[in-house]
């Protein structure tokens, strides 16, 4: 034991990355420290990295304020994941000379035409990030980024590195989270109408009109509408783009797997996988992202209805000077459960039937060691080498559409609802299954789950 013990005593956080030192008794009258005293008595601690050594001369000297902290550790850096990065084409920006106040929204709507043989993405690999150390010299591993299998959308394919991805059609890029497809598009020079009809196309739709009530539109690709949408059906595996927004009448409804772009959402009724983005209001609507919701630009302001976010919600204000109930909600919602469990049940279904068609081919390749096989069992092989790959590739996406899913659910915790201006009295604001009630005003806050309570604070 340091004779320094009975004057000093040194405390280690449970992570063993902080060691704070705290002055049990002053030193006698006439007696002198010296640093490698300091030096010794913190080794004989076993703290031998990130000692503050710059601090033993303020002890020594008396202008130590105690508790203090002798020695860090140093945080591991964790990986980061994974990603598919699209490769858009250049396009012009529009000069808008008249008045420059004028958002154009057009711009919002301009989806990069790419040509046969373009580069259009490229998978950035994952990386094993930076370990860290204790305070004893313990390394403290990091971790690595989460890594994903590059698949070819439609109409593209992967180069010989494994990492790239080319346009195999002239089309529009539709991108999602892990894939990118090529689509061919379908336009309609003006507003749509019943010369066209209900539209269901494999490829992007591209409409310079309105969409009037009652039509719908379904899409593998994207939708692009240059004028409003009213109680219409949008259905769009990729991303929906609507120029002048969206009046619903508590109608119809806009459903993408990818983002929703828009100027106001009005009595609609809206479910995205991605984030959605509006630049003016969202009034009196049900209204489901998988991921972010922004409403934060122009107006801004979300008044009435239903608006979920699997993660955040951006606003300038939300409710308004006569209290008019909204409800806002974060986090995991009741349709990403029912997605968590359908893929759950494809995966295992998938595995099962995987097990079968193995042994279905075990079985074919020994009978053809001995025996030559028939022309019907030659084609029979042929067709279980095919669906073998195809329920392989089945369990690929459902296994990483679990991991997505998961991700969200890890993410709960990071939600958060943003108010740039003003969020007004009677706003429901629910966590899952936690819910507070605003009951006086609020400006500029964030509010978030912490310890099982919604908290209100500054932005």
């Amino acid at each position: 034991m340091s004779h320094l013990d009975d004057f000093f005593e040194i405390q280690v956080d449970k992570a063993k990355m902080k060691a704070t030192m705290t002055q049990r008794k002053k030193l006698e009258e006439g007696r002198s420290l010296t640093i490698d005293e300091l030096k010794s008595f913190v080794n004989e601690h076993g703290i031998i990295f990130g000692v503050k050594q710059e601090l033993f001369q303020k002890i020594i000297s008396g202008d130590a304020t105690f508790p203090i902290v002798i020695a860090e550790g140093l945080l591991p850096v964790d990986g980061e994941d994974a990603l598919l990065k699209p490769l858009f084409p250049e396009t012009k920006e529009v000069d808008n000379k008249e008045d420059l106040r004028k958002v154009d929204l057009k711009q919002v709507l301009n989806i990069p035409s790419v040509t046969h043989g373009q580069l259009i993405g490229e998978k950035k690999s994952a990386t094993m990030g930076t370990p860290g150390k204790n305070i004893y010299g313990e390394e403290i591993p990091a971790k690595p980024g989460k890594d994903f299998k590059l698949r070819a959308g439609k109409n593209t394919r992967i180069d010989d590195s494994g990492l790239k991805l080319i346009a195999t059609i002239d089309g529009q890029m539709s991108v999602e989270t892990k894939v990118i497809h090529v689509f061919p598009v379908f336009e309609v020079n003006g507003d749509l109408d019943l010369k066209v009809g209900n539209i269901s196309f494999i490829g992007s739709v591209n409409i310079r009109g309105n969409v009037p009530a009652g039509f719908e539109i379904k899409s593998k690709g994207d939708i692009k509408i240059h004028g409003t949408v009213e109680s219409a059906i949008l259905n769009s595996e990729g991303s929906i783009f609507v120029s002048a927004g969206i009046v619903g009448q508590g109608k119809g409804l806009i459903k993408a797997k990818g983002d929703l772009h828009t100027s106001f959402i009005n009595q609609g009724n809206v479910e995205v996988e991605g984030d959605i983005n509006v630049t003016q209001s969202i009034l009196h609507s049900k209204v489901q992202a998988g991921g972010n919701i922004y409403c934060n630009k122009g107006k801004g302001n979300i008044v009435g209805g239903d608006v979920s976010a699997g993660k955040s919600i951006f606003g300038k204000e939300v409710g308004n000077s006569h209290n008019t109930k909204t409800s806002l909600y974060l986090g995991v919602n009741h349709e990403i459960m029912k997605k968590e469990k359908n893929y759950s049940e494809n995966l295992k279904k998938s595995e099962e039937d995987l097990q079968k068609l193995l042994i279905l081919l075990k079985n074919l390749n020994e009978k053809e060691k001995s025996t030559p096989l028939s022309a019907k069992e030659k084609i029979m092989k042929l067709r279980v080498r095919n669906t073998i790959n195809q329920v392989n590739e089945t369990m690929l996406e459902a296994r990483e559409k679990l991991e997505d899913i998961k991700d969200i659910f890890s993410q709960f915790g990071d939600s958060v609802v943003c108010i740039e201006k003003k969020i007004f009295p009677n706003v429901d604001v629910h966590f899952g299954k936690y819910r507070r009630k605003i009951v006086s005003s609020h400006q500029y806050v964030k509010i978030y789950l912490e310890d099982g309570e919604i908290n209100v604070g500054p932005l």
